[in-house]
């Protein structure tokens, strides 16, 4: 899974006339009226009237979207002051805090909630951030603050970005039933008893004292170049987007790996790094330094390689119809979990093995892929969420969840699959997509494997879903995956039989492809005599993908 460091680098040289920070986010379970307020810390002399935009992020919408009016504030000069949602409520909840006109403005259309975000912007410049840009806390739990506090570290300078490391959390929902309005002590004896900087008008050290890189590197993506079978064979490319550019200092970009092109934040305010043709497994470092021209920028970012492997989703049910019809698993059942699946394909014509591959959701693993889950060239595998599962479903590998059921939930969900070393293959997130999938059917690629997800009855109006088959019903694989009476034997074998024998129930020609563990084509031979060679082989797990006539079976491989 890509996991991303940031490290900011600050350089000393000259001082900040004044500046304004968030230093609080109070959310309490008071509803009708509501208990909201921002607090925020006034260092200098700052006109609010006319050169600070305080701008509100909700549910992930762009900083732009909505405002909150601070222009009531008027003139304000080294204080703490207060947006309140309800005056009354918050003098009850806080006795021994005087909110007047001098320090506090009321904005009755505060509809804040636990997973929206804050950024103060004074004289055109973003100074203070509250919140992951353009990003929901439901889905990015880290700064999620439902019913509860946060506060900004003291000493901790503030130059704008949002740094989640800044912060202490009260914890999700830790205000539940403690605020006056519930029958609680209230919501000052709860910061009085964290102590800290949790305290109203406490803490100190935000503003800037000294020159700062304004220039920040954003979100990172990594994108693979090729999906191979093998754990190690591919290349990835990854872009980094920055903001706050356009310095005038040009700045040296360097990678431990890949080639570095796009553009330079020297000379773009806004931009991206591109890093191309990095090896797969390999770590990079991205890093973007001016100080040799003269700025006061140091940057770096971490990035870990994302896992090619060539696994496409390309079918899933959130909300099987609440009738029979809903049966998707065929075991004459409606359940509404059970008939949850999951349609996974091996784009590639080489074997695929996920054994030991996860699938989980928002919240919480939903299904460990057992050993021996080898998936043929160009296969297809159903995941189930419990059940019976009857029927053939176009000659489809078919499992029922580990965890006993997948429980996606309808409203919104991320789905996200990881191999053995915790990398993320796939990562499915539902409301990305713009689909209602509460709809009683299921989301599919339409055209199968390359096309775009639509609601199934978009692709086809005679079907609510089809596991394992073409949106049109007809079967989706391109072989069929099994070989009549297979037999494989003796395994383990010794190395020093050079070889193995291989029977069916048909005298056709049999030919095998050998694939080490990381998925490498080793060989490919015909059965003679029903012996496969193995002379060339040194010891180890094998994987077999045999094939006869339009049949192909997989078969795990020892030699000892």
């Amino acid at each position: 899974m890509k996991k991303l460091y940031f490290l900011l680098l600050l350089i000393s040289m000259s001082g900040f006339a004044q500046n304004v920070t968030i230093t609080k986010i109070i959310e309490t379970d008071c509803l009708n009226p509501f208990l909201k307020s921002i607090e925020l810390y006034v260092d200098g002399t700052v006109d609010f009237t006319t050169n600070v935009v305080l701008n509100y992020m909700q549910n992930g919408a762009a900083w732009t979207d909505f405002q909150i009016d601070v222009s009531g504030f008027g003139v304000q000069s080294d204080k703490f002051i207060y947006i309140v949602r309800d005056l009354d409520l918050m003098k009850a909840e806080f006795p021994s805090i005087t909110f007047d006109a001098s320090n506090t403005i009321l904005d009755g259309g505060l509809a804040t909630n636990g997973d929206d975000g804050y950024q103060v912007v004074l004289n055109g410049t973003v100074v203070s951030q509250f919140g992951r840009t353009e990003t929901d806390a439901d889905n990015d739990t880290i700064w999620e603050h439902d019913d509860s506090v946060v506060s900004r570290k003291s000493g901790v300078v503030d130059i704008g970005t949002w740094d989640e490391t800044h912060w202490e959390y009260s914890g999700k929902d830790s205000l539940d039933g403690l605020t006056k309005c519930k029958g609680g002590d209230g919501v000052e004896a709860f910061l009085n008893g964290l102590g800290g900087t949790y305290p109203l008008g406490s803490g100190s050290g935000w503003t800037p004292t000294a020159a700062t890189c304004t220039t920040v590197l954003t979100s990172a993506n990594t994108i693979c170049d090729t999906k191979a079978a093998g754990a190690i064979d591919d290349t990835y490319t990854v872009t980094i987007a920055f903001s706050g550019g356009n310095t005038g200092k040009t700045f040296v970009i360097t990678s431990t790996a890949g080639t570095v092109s796009g553009d330079n934040p020297g000379s773009n305010e806004t931009g991206t790094i591109t890093i191309s043709g990095i090896p797969e497994g390999a770590e990079i470092t991205v890093t973007a330094k001016d100080t040799s021209n003269g700025g006061v920028c140091n940057l770096s970012q971490t990035i870990e390689s994302p896992a090619c492997v060539p696994l496409l989703l390309n079918e899933i049910l959130f909300d099987p119809a609440s009738d029979i019809t809903g049966d998707a698993n065929g075991d004459g059942t409606r359940d509404s979990s059970q008939d949850e699946f999951i349609e996974l394909i091996n784009n590639s014509n080489a074997v695929l093995d996920i054994s030991g591959y996860t699938i989980s959701d928002a919240s919480q693993l939903r299904h460990t892929f057992p050993v021996a889950t080898i998936i043929p060239a160009n296969g297809v595998l159903v995941v189930f969420g419990g059940g019976t599962p009857t029927g053939d479903f176009g000659g489809a590998m078919v499992q029922v969840s580990s965890e006993g059921d997948l429980n996606f939930s309808n409203s919104g969900d991320i789905i996200t699959i990881k191999n053995g070393n915790q990398d993320v293959v796939i990562m499915y997130d539902s409301s990305s997509t713009g689909i209602n999938h509460g709809d009683n059917q299921s989301v599919t690629r339409s055209p199968d494997i390359t096309g775009d997800f639509v609601l199934h009855t978009t692709a086809n109006a005679n079907l609510l879903f089809s596991p394992g088959l073409k949106v049109d019903g007809s079967t989706l694989a391109t072989q069929t995956f099994e070989i009549d009476n297979l037999g494989l034997f003796p395994n383990p074998v010794k190395a020093s039989d050079g070889f193995v024998k291989i029977t069916t129930a048909s005298n056709k020609e049999v030919t095998v492809t050998v694939f080490n563990v990381l998925g490498k084509q080793i060989s490919n031979q015909k059965v003679i005599n029903n012996k496969l060679n193995i002379s060339n082989l040194t010891k180890g797990f094998y994987l077999l993908q045999i094939s006869q006539e339009n049949s192909k079976s997989v078969k795990k491989l020892l030699i000892n």
